[in-house]
């Protein structure tokens, strides 16, 4: 069975910041809060990341804060004894540590993404935060992490590995578990592109040169369509806060268009709305932003 992204949950954490809480690590998306520590906290900050079910890991990817930085990162990983489900009964041990920059080249606009390969089984994840880099921004003395990443396969009663198809698909497309997917295209394209990633490395495997670049190019032309849907829904949101519904409305048409164009876009068909003339500047047909202006 090819690596995967493992789904986890925060059972443990030193403390938490109210408008960033650690349940904001368990899913990925654009508009990912992620966790920060509380104001003024004492470090080093502690996370505690309890697995599904035990698995052996193959990847783990530490998205950063933008200005909120620790000055560096521990990895801990423990396995629980078989019928054992209390994450403090684990035995943990250290894996190495990851040191983040402190961004002032940027000008604190760019997150690091950090990526360690690994090689050993865990139901337990512990991340030991040190000390924040000080800059203007982080008036607080916090540290923040948007998202966190466990890519590895699951683990069977027997301690091996779990058995799954797609032999021809020994190891998955990196991107098919790389957060950065996530975190720049909305949930419902990020999962659409997976897709069509394992279609592409299918068809390399059977040596279909024209089809794994007919499914490349339609690859990047839905990652556009995809980074606009998140800017979308990030204009949603904050309409919605505002309670300014009309405009939401508007943003959710669009998001849908979108959505329901794109795919047929990327691969070369042409789609239109019904009752719609085209116009070559929409070649789905316009927005609804474009046919009810406010």
């Amino acid at each position: 069975m090819p690596p995967a992204k493992l789904q986890f949950k925060v059972v443990n954490s030193s403390g938490e910041d109210p408008d960033s809480p650690a349940r904001e690590l368990h899913h990925h998306s654009p508009q990912s809060r992620g966790w920060q520590c509380p104001r003024f906290a004492k470090f080093p900050q502690e996370l505690t990341l309890q697995l599904s079910s035990p698995a052996m890991l193959s990847q783990i990817q530490i998205l950063s804060h933008e200005h909120k930085i620790a000055s560096k990162i521990e990895i801990y990983v423990g396995t629980l004894q078989p019928g054992e489900t209390d994450y403090r009964q684990c035995r943990m041990k250290r894996l190495g540590y990851l040191s983040f920059d402190s961004n002032e080249k940027s000008a604190f606009k760019a997150r690091e993404l950090k990526s360690v390969h690994v090689n050993t089984a865990a139901h337990v994840m512990r991340l030991v935060l040190h000390k924040c880099h000080i800059n203007k921004l982080n008036i607080y003395n916090q540290v923040g992490i948007i998202a966190v990443n466990v890519i590895g396969e699951h683990l069977n009663l027997g301690g091996n590995k779990a058995l799954g198809g797609a032999a021809a698909l020994a190891r998955a497309p990196r991107e098919v578990v790389d957060v950065a997917l996530d975190m720049n295209v909305d949930v419902v394209t990020a999962e659409k592109i997976r897709e069509i990633l394992l279609k592409k490395e299918a068809a390399v495997a059977r040596e279909d040169y024209d089809e794994a670049k007919r499914l490349k190019a339609g690859i990047d032309k839905l990652k556009v369509v995809g980074m606009k849907v998140a800017q979308l829904e990030a204009q949603k949101q904050a309409a919605v806060e505002m309670e300014d519904y009309d405009t939401a409305k508007m943003l959710k048409k669009d998001i849908e268009h979108l959505r329901s164009t794109g795919e047929s876009a990327a691969f070369g068909e042409r789609v239109m709305t019904p009752g719609a003339a085209y116009d070559p500047a929409y070649p789905g047909g316009p927005p609804a932003s474009a046919k009810y202006p406010s």
